[in-house]
């Protein structure tokens, strides 16, 4: 059996404590710990549980990380398990142990639970800003949210919503009007194939580019 004998904030992170067990440290832990498990001082933990609040001390020291990340934008699913397939790789370079996927499949489902890691509204976030910030096309919207791991059921839903508040036409032109604020000094030719390639990589269909940069050279 093993006795909690100290359970003290950590000073680097006050929402985390350091628990010890017969007068040495045993494990970090957060407060959902804490509290669920009951850690106080005198608490007595059979052999048995020691390997679950070890797991699940693990689980919330992964969660810390997560909400840091998670602060300062959202992340789909696909990215939330590219972090830790890198980060374990790194940890097989220093030969440390490894994240189990145990582990991270909890970690994910916790984050699932608590609103933070969820594709659909990703996507929106993700759809809202690239066409507002970047003023990109549909086709280019598209690519990166596949390459983000987004359901292909969930892009075309997500891209269908954004579609309807500005079009691809508005979209482009605006996109163009702002850009030729740079190409002042070149003569009219070169303006519109640098105009047509500028729109087509922006993720614009060529039949739009065309029509879009044509009617602004009256082409």
């Amino acid at each position: 059996m093993l006795k909690v004998t100290s359970v003290e904030p950590q000073k680097k992170n006050p929402k985390r404590f350091n628990v010890c067990l017969d007068g040495e440290f045993a494990f970090g832990a957060d407060e959902d710990l804490v509290v669920n498990r009951r850690l106080v001082v005198g608490k007595i933990i059979a052999p048995e549980d020691m390997e679950k609040i070890l797991f699940e001390a693990e689980v919330g020291k992964l969660m810390e990380k997560m909400y840091r990340w998670f602060s300062l934008r959202q992340h789909s699913e696909k990215e939330v398990r590219d972090y830790f397939r890198v980060k374990n790789a790194e940890l097989r370079m220093k030969k440390e142990e490894e994240r189990s996927q145990v582990v991270i499949d909890v970690v994910i489902e916790a984050l699932k639970k608590k609103g933070l890691l969820n594709d659909l509204e990703f996507a929106k976030a993700w759809v809202e800003a690239r066409r507002k910030s970047k003023q990109k096309g549909i086709r280019a919207i598209k690519a990166e949210l596949f390459q983000k791991g987004i359901d292909k059921e969930i892009i075309e839903e997500v891209v269908s919503r954004q579609s309807s508040v500005v079009s691809e036409e508005e979209l482009a032109r605006l996109a163009l009007e702002k850009k030729m604020k740079h190409w002042k000094d070149l003569d009219p030719k070169k303006l519109y194939q640098k105009s047509i390639e500028f729109l087509l990589r922006k993720g614009f269909e060529f039949d739009l580019v065309k029509e879009i940069v044509g009617k602004m050279f009256d082409f």
